[in-house]
């Protein structure tokens, strides 16, 4: 074996630990990366090589390395087709924790319905989080009458209308009132914590599926992972069927995901909901998260939590 067939081996033998490094940290499909390293051995080792008698064992010992080389690249390519769940899970878990951060960011939120009759309905509203126990709803009113706003600020759940009281009260009259008039589902599907905690729950099959890039209102394209859950259950009715999650690859902070349920014909309720990044909110206070923020003057307020009645 030659001096450059020497050098050209040691290459190979970098460039595959830099292989099983980056499988470990980088946010891609490896698995054509690995097919054409694995095509390198074989050409590499079908190629003829002469070498003389002292240079036997150093040649043994090389391919003999590279050889082990390629077990881990077998062993990494099995990997990544059957533990991809488990990287998915990662992933996830980088998304929540980059939820919980207390930065209030904006989502614009589509919601399309099916009434008993078969027909649609599409809703575009605004939606600010901050973490996971704040967030603000911008809807249009009735008839045109105003903006309605609807928040959560910690345990407390508020309702401003265009007119009249303010309403207070906890989670499930938040809730009640959103089902009723809104047709936008529970509050829990306005949490991203809360869809990607379902999406890594029991009862979903996960699946890395190829990157894809975003583009958000700023024009700037961000380069995400893409993952779906599939419910394999039917435990809960009212649980979605599919969950697909776009993540940025950099910060893993969650740039769209799309919520799918099933409707059977006559069926009235939310087919999906979609969250689609839209910026960042740097300069909104915690005070946007209270009711008082979303109206002037005196306004009475009514409590309805149960305890009260």
């Amino acid at each position: 074996m030659t001096d450059q067939q020497d050098s050209r081996l040691d290459e190979l033998r970098e460039s595959l630990i830099e292989s099983l490094l980056v499988s470990a940290t980088k946010c891609e499909d490896h698995t054509g990366r690995i097919a054409r390293a694995m095509s390198q051995l074989e050409a590499q080792q079908l190629a003829p090589q002469k070498a003389g008698p002292a240079r036997s064992r150093t040649r043994f010992l090389q391919w003999g390395s590279i050889g082990v080389a390629a077990t881990i690249l077998l062993a990494l390519f099995l990997l990544v087709q059957t533990g991809g769940s488990q990287s998915a899970i990662a992933a996830i878990q980088r998304s929540l924790n980059v939820a919980a951060q207390p930065t209030t960011r904006k989502y614009l939120l589509q919601i399309e319905s099916q009434s008993v009759l078969g027909g649609t309905r599409e809703i575009e509203v605004d939606l600010y989080v901050h973490g996971e126990n704040r967030f603000v709803l911008r809807h249009p009113g009735p008839l045109s009458l105003g903006t309605v706003w609807v928040g959560k600020n910690g345990p407390d759940s508020w309702l401003v209308p265009p007119v009249g009281p303010v309403v207070k009260g906890d989670r499930t009259t938040l809730d009640e009132w959103i089902r009723s008039p809104g047709k936008l589902g529970h509050t829990a599907d306005l949490h991203i914590a809360t869809e990607l905690r379902r999406m890594i729950s029991k009862g979903y099959r996960l699946e890395t599926l190829a990157d894809e890039e975003i583009t958000i209102p700023n024009g700037v394209a961000v380069d995400c992972q893409h993952i779906r859950a599939e419910r394999e259950t039917n435990d809960e009715e009212d649980d979605p069927v599919a969950i697909e999650l776009w993540s940025s690859c950099e910060t893993a902070m969650v740039m769209r995901i799309i919520v799918m349920w099933k409707l059977e014909d006559g069926e009235a309720g939310k087919k999906s909901v979609v969250l689609t990044f839209q910026s960042d909110e740097p300069s909104l206070t915690e005070d946007w998260y209270t009711a008082e923020a979303h109206y002037q003057g005196h306004r009475p307020v009514i409590r309805m939590d149960p305890a009260a009645n």
